[in-house]
């Protein structure tokens, strides 16, 4: 049941692996500062995964990685306090982050995508997750079975009412859901019509 949800089995066959920034690796422009990595001169071996590598090299006011040379510019959001940014080899504007992909640039470059907006939630599943967390049982997904009444603090008429309530916000999803069950069930029905099916 809860994969109807869309809780925790996340299938998402229509965008491939590669297109989401967590499966990518990257440079953090910020962690290079904080180890000394853009000072003038130095030069660092990068490696990701079991075959990733490569070097980068400080040369004020650049940096090299691998063979592809990117200009670091710095702010000052406080005085006296600066921070730098990479500026995208191929599109311009600053970032923090640059992709070790075939050009080496930006997340809006390369199309990447995070994980977390590819992850939609029915709604009301959170609200149904916080009353059952309020009420106290362990198990919040939608439609699992409520517990009894654990806290001893808590009324008999506080238990009912949060019973209550979860109840109807269920009966809100399983509505919804039908409702999308409906219309799945008219596409099938029109596809298989036109033959397209």
């Amino acid at each position: 049941m809860v994969g109807c949800f869309g809780l925790n089995d996340c299938h998402l066959p229509r965008v491939p692996r590669d297109r989401f920034v967590e499966a990518n690796p990257r440079i953090d422009v910020w962690e290079l500062h904080r180890c000394n990595a853009l000072v003038d001169g130095t030069t660092t071996r990068l490696r990701w995964g079991e075959h990733g590598e490569c070097q980068l090299a400080a040369r004020t006011p650049n940096v090299w990685i691998g063979e592809t040379r990117v200009l670091v510019v710095w702010d000052e959001p406080m005085a006296g306090v600066g921070r730098p940014w990479f500026e995208c080899p191929v599109c311009g504007p600053r970032s923090r982050h640059l992709y070790l992909r075939n050009p080496i640039a930006c997340r809006r470059c390369h199309g990447l995508r995070y994980l977390a907006e590819n992850l939609q939630q029915t709604l009301g599943v959170g609200r149904v997750e916080r009353l059952r967390r309020k009420l106290g049982g362990r198990d919040t997904r939608p439609s699992a079975l409520l517990p009894a009444r654990i806290k001893p603090g808590r009324s008999r008429a506080r238990h009912k009412q949060l019973v209550a309530l979860i109840r109807a916000e269920e009966a809100k999803l399983v509505e919804q859901l039908g409702g999308i069950v409906c219309d799945l069930e008219r596409r099938i029905r029109v596809r298989k019509a036109k033959g397209e099916w």
